[in-house]
């Protein structure tokens, strides 16, 4: 558990957020959080300079660590216990911080007092809070007559269909609430509605899209669709199904010529994934004729175009024109301040393409080397992180003087999980050895069969070690394909989770920060009725 006197690492610790909460391994050091989703996918770091102090309570899963930040809402991460609190303590001393002790009310009562901390709605019951509601979580602000109403967006990547999801709070603001009426001829429910409303996307939500891509060819989901890109979400609207999408759900875009054919992918990488009854799709497949050109204009303002470069750098631009695939991509990549990965180094024996042919299971597809992951496309797209990566296994076609005369090969990739899933890649053509094998070694993967493997795919002679009899496929477990984004092309160096990275065209700090500037808090005595109390602080 611990790492040296400096560094503590955590598993079980779960990350609250808008979707519900997920489970992973946080690591805690002098230099700040670094929150890794198990089985890879999302990560989250918060960084030394971004702390301004933290929280600590007890609830109904465990102990509660909340990191409160210089701007912007806090991260809650549950799942402690006692004994971790004096280890946290010195780390956080090692900070020049504090961990704060702080009961949370069980009483039970809606009524109480509210405040809006750092882009935070802090609801507090006899003077311990009972809940918090990070703002940007917020879809719709309604205003009554001594009524706020907070609606949160019914967003395709939130749960699962079985789950109960919060859709909307009422707060009962009385004219008497003296902490809401800072000008008397104001109403105390218009100061509040105004002070959440400076903190969310409510205002532009309702406003048309920021740009619209008509009759899009989206092969995972699939079908035709239109895509509106609004500020905080998308929208692919289809014949038959529509579909609603946060940017803080989108970790990564890819950029992924097709082989053999004029077109081109943008991936669309999800944790949580969108969801159509039953099925979950982690990665929407949008296909672009590679010749096909378009120019398009934004319709922004110029200060939220101003705040969208601050978050991605810089990279957002009002006109944009070039390739669709690329105007596109370019275009979603300002918007959501997600990464941007192209292929890198590797090309195939024939220098024609970026991916190798072979077939997943029942259906063929292309297996993308990329420099910090194996991308699998198509069905089901499935991402392989290097840094997930346990060993990689060559695998012959027979023995002997089978092996020699064989046109194909295997690769098998075994991954780091606790039940070592393997994913089985068949029939990629024997000219491809060479390339993939230089490929794996110069990522400093490990090679099971590093001696074989060196003698290419005709073998030494007789092989007996890699003599699988037949090349059944013995129905390997079916990827929930998120990654835990990292990844590769000239242009984007830092597929590392939680690994800082130089700015270059295509790579962007992810982070799990917000720009919302500081404000004083603000309260007032209010009920509040019609909703769930267990919002993420796990209740008591």
């Amino acid at each position: 558990m611990a790492e040296g006197t400096g560094s503590q690492q955590y598993g079980n610790i779960i990350l609250a957020h808008r979707s519900g909460t997920s489970s992973g391994n946080l690591r805690v050091s002098s230099n700040g959080f670094t929150w890794k989703k198990a089985g890879a996918g999302k990560s989250v770091e918060i960084q030394r300079g971004d702390i301004d102090g933290f929280v600590w309570s007890k609830t109904s899963r465990g102990c509660q660590l909340t990191v409160k930040r210089n701007s912007g809402p806090v991260t809650q991460f549950l799942g402690f216990i006692d004994k971790d609190l004096s280890n946290l303590r010195e780390i956080a001393s090692a900070m020049n911080k504090d961990i704060e002790e702080q009961a949370l009310s069980i009483s039970g009562r809606n009524w109480g007092n509210a405040t809006v901390e750092e882009g935070t709605l802090v609801f507090r019951v006899g003077q311990k809070p009972a809940f918090r509601i990070p703002l940007k979580d917020v879809g719709q602000v309604q205003l009554g007559r001594e009524e706020v109403t907070l609606e949160f967006p019914v967003d395709d990547t939130a749960g699962g269909d079985n789950e109960d999801a919060l859709t909307d709070m009422v707060f009962y603001v009385p004219k008497e609430a003296t902490g809401f009426t800072e000008n008397g001829e104001e109403q105390a429910a218009k100061v509040m509605y105004d002070q959440v409303l400076e903190h969310t996307d409510a205002g532009v939500a309702v406003e048309d899209a920021v740009v619209t891509f008509d009759s899009l060819a989206v092969l995972i989901p699939r079908g035709r669709f239109d895509v509106e890109l609004y500020p905080s979400f998308m929208k692919l609207l289809g014949q038959a199904q529509d579909f609603r999408v946060q940017y803080d759900s989108i970790l990564r875009l890819f950029v992924l010529p097709k082989s053999n054919t004029p077109h081109t992918l943008v991936v669309i990488s999800l944790d949580p994934p969108i969801r159509k009854g039953q099925t979950h799709y982690y990665h929407i497949l949008v296909q672009f004729p590679s010749d096909e050109e378009r120019q398009v204009e934004l319709e922004i303002s110029d200060e939220a175009l101003a705040a969208k470069n601050e978050k991605c750098g810089g990279k957002l631009q009002r006109s944009l024109e070039g390739p669709a695939y690329d105007v596109f991509a370019k275009a979603l990549r300002g918007l959501s301040a997600c990464k941007l990965t192209k292929p890198g180094g590797f090309r195939t024996a024939d220098e024609s393409g970026y991916a190798v042919r072979c077939s997943y299971k029942a259906d063929d597809g292309y297996l993308y080397p990329l420099e910090r992951a194996f991308f699998y496309i198509h069905k089901p797209p499935t991402l392989l992180v290097h840094d997930e990566i346990e060993s990689i296994e060559f695998m012959r076609q027979g023995g002997g003087v089978l092996a020699a005369s064989a046109k194909t090969f295997d690769l098998n990739i075994r991954m780091k999980t606790d039940t070592k899933q393997e994913y089985l890649f068949r029939g990629i053509q024997k000219s491809e050895w060479q390339n993939l094998f230089a490929f794996i070694q110069a990522k400093r993967l490990r090679i099971e069969n590093l001696r074989e493997a060196e003698l290419g795919p005709a073998g030494g002679g007789g092989v007996t070690a890699l003599d699988l009899g037949d090349d059944i496929d013995t129905g390997l477990a079916q990827m929930e394909a998120h990654g835990d984004l990292d990844d590769d092309s000239e242009e984007d160096a830092d597929f590392d989770a939680g690994a800082d990275s130089g700015a270059d065209e295509d790579d962007d700090d992810s982070g799990a920060s917000d720009d919302e500037d500081e404000v004083s808090a603000h309260s007032a005595s209010i009920l509040c009725g019609h909703f769930v109390i267990e919002l993420y602080e796990g209740g008591p």
